[in-house]
């Protein structure tokens, strides 16, 4: 649930905010809209999506929402996702129990751009938490010229309030920091574990690195995002990630730089444009791990199956329609949270199965343009029926009769 505390001078905006954000997420979240000057208490009992958003001016802050607020976090001591936002720019500090809190600037000028920001913040913040794992934001590096720009934007993700983890860099002057003898898979699986999204920091020498290939490999197998950021000299044409896997993602921010990577410090816009494309990715994924399995699910119950999760991190579910004692219909469904079809999604899905029990059909459904026939030709597979979510219904009203099938 996202809770909208406000004041009753910002309560125009906030209704603004709360109807953009019901369309944006497709009423898969509920947003509540609390005054300040009330004594208010959480509507509802406590979920792993609450989100307090506190809209605050130049107006006295009261004591009944400061008191509210320290409500709502000392009960969630570990859980809290909480968002000031700040409607007069000449206020960048919240007041009291929100103080130590930074404070997401809102231009009531500009109020498109700055409820799309507030938007894809909220939206991003749910989508880690959805992720299952502990909300991190992986930063991976080649620290030979890419340390400073981690660390830079390690710092700015920390002061906007999420949760940055700077990987150590694991090569220093061509010397593993992984000792002789250990598991080096188990050693980056372990890192990774708590991680909800792998930012890469892609610079000309990062595609050397043993390391970084072995992170991107396990966070692909463990269907964490990865959204690589490219820092390239203008002087070289090339586009895309150096690492050619990561060209099936249709997902990577371009950053020309003028100098060596490790002599580049990025602005407050560099920083701010890196921020975006990271809070944009995730709120995309956040609205499509929501809507992609709750539409899938729709289908299956409306058709006379269960739905259960198998695996939520991996969106791996199961569906069972019986007709008779003897006679049951097992379906594995596999909802991806890619735009269109991600190889490695694909690949991780048929690894699953393997030690699954054996399902009469297995679904992996992709979001995003409907493809035609022609595209979906590389992903034919006998144990596999490969369809967008669009295509659900009529995959069941025909009773599993393959698309394409004469």
């Amino acid at each position: 649930m996202i809770v909208i505390l406000h004041n009753i001078t910002c309560k125009v905006v906030a209704e603004k905010i709360k109807i953009n954000m019901l369309k944006e997420f497709k009423n898969h979240v509920s947003v509540e809209l609390m005054l300040d000057s009330n004594k208010n208490t959480w509507p509802g009992d406590e979920e792993w999506n609450d989100l307090l958003i506190t809209l605050y001016d130049e107006n006295s802050f009261s004591d009944q929402a400061d008191e509210f607020v320290n409500d709502f976090l000392n009960k969630r001591t570990d859980t809290a996702l909480i968002l000031p936002v700040a409607l007069n720019i000449a206020y960048p500090v919240p007041p009291k129990a929100l103080s130590k809190f930074k404070a997401l600037p809102f231009d009531e000028a500009d109020i498109n751009s700055s409820q799309k920001s507030l938007i894809y913040r909220a939206g991003a913040m749910l989508g880690l938490r959805l992720q299952g794992r502990d909300t991190k934001i992986f930063i991976s590096y080649r620290a030979l010229d890419g340390k400073d720009l981690a660390c830079s934007i390690y710092k700015h993700l920390l002061d906007l309030g999420h949760k940055p983890w700077l990987d150590e860099a694991k090569e220093v002057d061509g010397y593993t920091k992984i000792l002789p003898g250990e598991k080096v898979q188990e050693e980056i699986e372990k890192a990774l574990d708590n991680a909800s999204l792998l930012l890469l920091i892609d610079t000309p020498e990062s595609s050397t690195s043993k390391w970084i290939k072995q992170e991107i490999n396990i966070a692909d197998g463990m269907l964490i995002p990865i959204l690589p950021v490219v820092f390239r000299p203008q002087s070289d044409s090339t586009k895309g990630p150096r690492f050619r896997t990561l060209l099936s993602l249709q997902r990577w921010l371009e950053m020309p730089i003028t100098d060596n990577p490790s002599k580049t410090a990025l602005s407050s816009a560099d920083l701010d444009k890196i921020t975006l494309e990271l809070e944009t990715y995730l709120c995309d994924i956040f609205v499509r791990k929501c809507r992609v399995p709750f539409l899938v699910k729709q289908n299956f119950i409306s058709a006379g199956y269960d739905w259960n999760a198998l695996d939520q991190a991996l969106s791996i579910y199961k569906s069972q329609q019986q007709y008779t004692p003897r006679i049951i219909t097992t379906v594995h469904s596999h909802c991806s949270i890619y735009s269109k079809i991600y190889p490695p999604s694909f690949s991780r899905f048929k690894e699953f199965l393997v030690n699954q029990p054996r399902a009469n059909h297995s679904l992996f459904i992709y979001d995003g343009e409907l493809l035609a026939d022609d595209d979906l030709a590389e992903w034919l597979d006998n144990e596999m029926i490969v369809l967008h979510h669009q295509e659900i219904s009529a995959l069941l009203a025909s009773n599993f009769t393959k698309l394409g099938d004469s």
